[in-house]
């Protein structure tokens, strides 16, 4: 079984800012998980790439197996 989350070296720069920086975490069906870090470490933005409301600059995100971006209707209804 596909893991619930897979994140692969994502990135996502805003010009000259590296909001997130090749970030890879897997988080299997049923694990309970925390995004913790201070403001600005990029944990809103990592958020967003994974609901599809940003497209990452670089890397493959996940959510029970559909990419984000390509698969983005069955990504939205495997949340």
């Amino acid at each position: 079984m596909a893991p619930a989350i897979e994140v692969e070296q994502v990135s996502k720069h805003y010009g000259a800012l590296r909001a997130l920086d090749g970030v890879s975490l897997k988080i299997e069906a049923g694990e309970f998980f925390g995004l913790l870090g201070p403001n600005g470490a990029g944990k809103t933005t990592l958020i967003n790439i994974l609901a599809g409301l940003v497209v990452a600059t670089g890397g493959a995100a996940r959510v029970m197996g559909h990419e984000v971006v390509g698969e983005y209707r069955a990504a939205r209804r495997a949340q």
